[in-house]
């Protein structure tokens, strides 16, 4: 079962982030980014219905001390009077919100719960309570009650419940139009009344002003809320629009110069678009998120709109990373102005860097697309359900994680360069390519040979430019008859032969009796070659036939080999 994982794992793995020559980029990350949101929405909706079953234990250990509903109600509008909106939120059940959202919309619910609790008449809180809810007031459209939770060490902590919460768009608005009591539940404290107009909730203004005509209540929502939708996605796209003008001068300007010195086929129109759109969609949809909050959508209303509202932004601001760095990548590609075998290595090294800056990025939109819905506290247990899944995984990815991370040695390193002859193992060949996985050499006989990139960084390997040095190298078996005045004229008159050779290293010149044996004098005769304009091939053939034709001119006895 493993085995079949692991090979399913590693194809999808191949198809999706390394092998994607073939495939039209933007494509490719199109497809990976549907792939993993909608992964991760499954997986995050299956966690999240988990633990919105249940209290977290951050919502309960945050209200630590609130352990009567008096001392919750006098808390939580001491909180609000200071303006300390993440305070009193500690004094209400959030846990129906989605965390990614929770500050946004529990800020505002906090200051409309104050305004509420300063309409309604005062009444007498106990300070202690065995039972587990306590209604503060009744209306309309809900109850205003306090509940007991049970936190860490059985402590009995009280909150502002949930329904309270998820109710309070309709209570508000049915109590807002009275004027505050002066023997109300928020007057316990004897504070001037809170002003309604005030920019924390905004969106109370905006429906405090709004004619009557335009709040009446249409499948759910009001008239002007449905009016706003379209307003709001109108607004973004003028916003759109109108931020890509000074992104796209900008980015015109910091391209200029930067024309391919290798191939000129940098279409830097197309990256500044993408990155354009990446940059005005990004700041569209901020402002989308914003302009939503003046609508006063119901809480459950707004909650659902916000996140995926908030979902949108991070897959286009993991759009946007990516098209920052395809540009960062292209622009120092294009300035680099390193020799032809070593650019080879830095064009590795960059888009290794790119390929390993979008995997950071994708790493980071799934962390943040998981707290957004909800699903931080159920990592674990995820994690430990696909446990099989897990080494599966980890057992496809080995050998190709292996060569990648070698590639990038070898880019580091730099041990050889393309065009370089390349020897180990008893292999020969001159370096095409060095990919992120293999490393492609062409052979004497011109077959490829590939090589992955792990075998290289852990051998032996000889290298050498297409300038390199080559050895030439000549013995003559010499009997032991020959005279001694023939010898040495055999070693000037050899020298002088190399001398004249073409491409002949003078310093490396060495003449003279390497070896006495049973089969006679052995004279040898060695040089160092570079290559020129007549192949060594045929200088070496020259100067061995020179050298013969020396000896037998001085009648120097040469030993047959038996």
């Amino acid at each position: 079962m493993s085995c079949v994982l692991a090979q399913n794992f590693r194809l999808q793995f191949n198809l999706l982030i390394w092998r994607n020559d073939t495939m039209n980029p933007n494509t490719n990350t199109c497809v990976r980014l549907l792939i993993c949101c909608a992964v991760l929405l499954f997986a995050s909706d299956f966690a999240h219905g988990e633990e919105a079953a249940k209290p977290t234990d951050q919502s309960t250990t945050q209200i630590a001390g609130y352990r009567s509903p008096d001392s919750v109600l006098s808390h939580f509008q001491r909180y609000v009077r200071d303006g300390d909106l993440d305070g009193a939120m500690r004094a209400m059940d959030l846990t129906s919100i989605a965390p990614g959202v929770r500050d946004e919309i529990g800020q505002r619910s906090a200051l409309k719960l104050a305004l509420v609790l300063e309409r309604l008449p005062s009444v007498e809180v106990p300070k202690d309570l065995d039972a587990d809810v306590f209604i503060l007031a009744t209306t309309k459209h809900g109850d205003v009650t306090l509940r007991r939770h049970i936190g860490i060490g059985n402590e009995k902590l009280w909150q502002f419940s949930s329904s309270t919460i998820q109710s309070l768009t309709p209570i508000f608005r049915e109590l807002i139009q009275q004027a505050p009591l002066a023997q109300s539940l928020a007057m316990n404290d004897g504070g001037a009344p809170l002003d309604p107009f005030q920019w924390s909730a905004p969106e109370i203004a905006v429906w405090l002003n709004m004619p009557p005509g335009l709040k009446r209540e249409v499948f759910g929502l009001e008239i002007y809320q449905w009016i706003g939708f379209p307003l709001v996605a109108l607004i973004s796209w003028l916003i759109a629009l109108l931020i890509q003008v000074p992104v796209k001068l900008f980015l015109n300007r910091l391209a200029q110069g930067g024309t391919d010195i290798r191939t000129g086929r940098v279409d830097w129109q197309h990256l500044i678009s993408n990155t354009t759109h990446a940059v005005s969609w990004t700041v569209a949809l901020q402002a989308a998120n914003w302009l939503v909050l003046l609508l006063g959508l119901p809480i459950e209303a707004l909650g659902t709109v916000l996140v995926c509202l908030q979902v949108a932004n991070v897959i286009v601001i993991t759009r946007l990373g990516f098209a920052l760095i395809d540009y960062a990548g292209t622009w120092l590609s294009t300035r680099d102005k390193a020799a032809a075998d070593s650019r080879a290595m830095d064009e590795l090294l960059i888009a290794s860097g790119v390929r390993l800056s979008k995997l950071l990025a994708l790493i980071i939109m799934s962390v943040w697309v998981v707290m957004i819905l909800g699903a931080e506290g159920s990592v674990d247990r995820m994690l430990a359900g696909l446990g099989i899944g897990g080494i599966a995984f980890a057992l496809a990815l080995q050998e190709p994680l292996k060569n990648f991370f070698s590639s990038l040695v070898l880019a580091a390193d730099r041990p050889f360069g393309v065009g370089d002859t390349l020897k180990f193992e008893g292999l020969e060949g001159k370096v095409e390519r060095v990919g992120f996985r293999t490393t492609t050499m062409r052979t004497k006989l011109q077959t490829s040979l590939i090589i992955p990139n792990a075998t290289l960084v852990s051998a032996k390997l000889e290298s050498h430019s297409g300038n390199a040095l080559k050895v030439f190298k000549a013995s003559l078996p010499i009997a032991f008859e020959a005279d001694a005045a023939s010898m040495d004229q055999l070693r000037v008159r050899a020298r002088q032969i190399l001398e004249q050779a073409p491409g002949v290293q003078i310093p490396s010149i060495e003449v003279g009796v390497v070896n006495l044996s049973s089969n006679g004098i052995e004279f040898c005769v060695t040089a160092c070659f570079a290559k020129g304009e007549i192949s060594l091939a045929k200088v070496f053939d020259g100067l061995h036939v020179a050298i013969l034709a020396t000896a037998q001119e001085l009648h120097l006895p040469l030993v047959r080999a038996t």
